[in-house]
């Protein structure tokens, strides 16, 4: 998509230039510039002499707005430029691009375009295709997701200047991340314990106990399959800086997520879902769940 974006930012900026050379520069025929020579029968004859002011008697009578013998201008035509000091006056026609200009141009287009696709892809949004079934009903195979990267970008901004901190992460948001045990895997969850809470699955129920809600609260989770039971036997409290994730599918065997290998480092997300961008007729923004909490 974004080489695609670039052969055509290159491709309209050829058409420009290759429309700017198709002007006709072909000089107007000799035969159409007016004529300002002198007739044979105007040129004076040998032996003539000619006192100052005087004009020769072949010469065409002069114009009705001058004076012959003092050459004054009609008052109506004061003020008024001549052909040649409105010539004169006109800037001088820039000078054509040259081939070197050209290919200068184009290499800047290029680099400017591949930098603005390099910073929106690492540090604002990024697409990924979901691949496996862990995140069913809710997201199937092949499905083209936009993830934001900016949570992750302002909290490496804010860490320059402190320790780090949690990221801005909502149970129920869908997470994009390496897998911990082999960071050159990426999974798909979703959000369901933060920092600081106490979470147990027990009997197929998911159970969050936290500062609002001390006594707990069972987690309604209207995506999953009503055939199916959360597996699992789980009662621990998710640490700074770590997120329990579980997948959609909780199928046996349906989604490898944090009841298996524990919770997640947030060093590892990669981002938060935002769109499911494709198929087309399944587009739609991707919103938390309401937990009723």
């Amino acid at each position: 998509m974004y080489l695609v974006y670039i052969c055509f930012t290159a491709g309209y900026k050829l058409a420009i230039i290759n429309e700017m050379y198709d002007e006709d520069e072909t000089p107007k025929d000799p035969e159409e510039q007016p004529d300002t020579r002198l007739a044979e029968e105007e040129l004076p004859k040998p032996g003539s002499h000619f006192k100052p002011g005087q004009v020769p008697a072949n010469r065409p009578a002069t114009p009705a707005n001058l004076d012959p013998n003092n050459l004054r201008l009609d008052p109506s035509r004061a003020g008024k430029k001549t052909i040649d000091e409105t010539t004169a006056n006109e800037p001088a026609e820039k000078p054509k691009k040259t081939g070197g200009k050209i290919i200068k141009e184009l290499v800047v287009t290029v680099l400017v375009t591949a930098g603005i696709i390099f910073i929106i892809n690492n540090f604002i949004f990024q697409a990924f295709y979901v691949s496996g079934s862990s995140m069913e009903p809710s997201f199937s195979n092949s499905d083209y997701l936009i993830i934001s990267k900016f949570p992750l970008t302002w909290n490496s901004i804010k860490s320059l200047f402190g320790a780090r901190d949690n990221l801005d992460i909502k149970r129920g948001d869908v997470l994009v991340f390496r897998y911990p045990n082999e960071p050159s895997t990426f999974f798909i969850k979703r959000a369901i314990g933060l920092p600081g809470e106490r979470v147990t699955v027990k009997n197929g129920v998911v159970t969050i106990y936290n500062k609002q809600r001390p006594d707990g609260f069972v987690l309604n989770e209207d995506y999953i399959g009503t055939a199916f039971k959360t597996e699992g036997n789980i009662d621990e409290i998710v640490q700074p800086q770590r997120v329990f994730v579980m997948g959609d599918n909780r199928s046996p065997n349906g989604s490898y997520d944090s009841r298996y290998w524990g919770q997640l480092d947030q060093k590892f997300i990669a981002g938060i879902g935002e769109v499911r961008l494709l198929p087309l007729n399944t587009f739609k923004l991707i919103q938390d769940p309401d937990y009723q909490e």
